[in-house]
């Protein structure tokens, strides 16, 4: 049998790791996804991204506050004519089904127009909401690295921000669980059937 050049060994054992690594990462998705995925839409299990912003009182936001908790998390802006509002709204209805685990579940409110919406200006919109929101702003360069850091896609300025509506829901553990469109928002119950699953032991 003839022996394989170093080079070409190097590359085959390169190539089994590889693959390797890749049938690690999706035993883990699809092990994760079987068990919680029940409505939302299922997303690797990674740790969220950081937010090291300000609050809606102006205060530096310490991400360990949501330790132990499930959190929303939603990208959106104060000038939005009818989609961040309707987003908001519907966590009314989500909340009343949750029981004892509405006190377990805080929701954010990440700005995607940071020079209008100071945290003054944010903590008066989403002071009309039940439950109320915590406000996030922060410099346009800071905005824009979380954005793309959550996978948020937006164009526009000066209050006229197109932007995709996905409500993030995260763990007490830290790790993204699941994403919801629109159109899951019209179903309350089989959301907070998710983050019973979540805050679950």
């Amino acid at each position: 049998m003839t022996a394989l050049a170093p080079p070409v060994r190097q590359s085959l054992r390169r190539a089994a790791c590889t693959v390797a690594a890749i049938l690690a990462l999706l035993a883990l998705y699809a092990g994760w996804s079987g068990n919680f995925g029940r409505f939302g839409s299922p997303v690797p299990p990674v740790p969220a991204p950081g937010l090291a912003l300000r609050d809606d009182l102006g205060r530096a936001f310490d991400p360990a506050t949501l330790h132990g908790r499930a959190t929303l998390v939603y990208f959106g802006y104060v000038r939005c004519p009818d989609v961040c509002p309707t987003v908001l709204a519907a966590l009314e209805p989500l909340f009343a089904r949750l029981g004892p685990d509405a006190a377990r579940t805080g929701v954010l409110f990440v700005t995607l127009d940071p020079t209008h919406d100071t945290p003054a200006v944010l903590h008066a919109f989403l002071s009309h909401f039940q439950p109320t929101p915590t406000g996030l702003t922060g410099r346009p360069a800071e905005m824009a690295r979380a954005a793309r850091a959550w996978g948020i896609g937006w164009t526009g300025t000066d209050g006229h921000i197109n932007h995709n509506s996905v409500l993030t829901l995260v763990g007490p553990d830290g790790r993204m669980r699941a994403r919801y469109g629109m159109t899951q928002l019209n179903d309350p119950a089989s959301m907070a059937a998710d983050i019973h699953a979540a805050l679950s032991p």
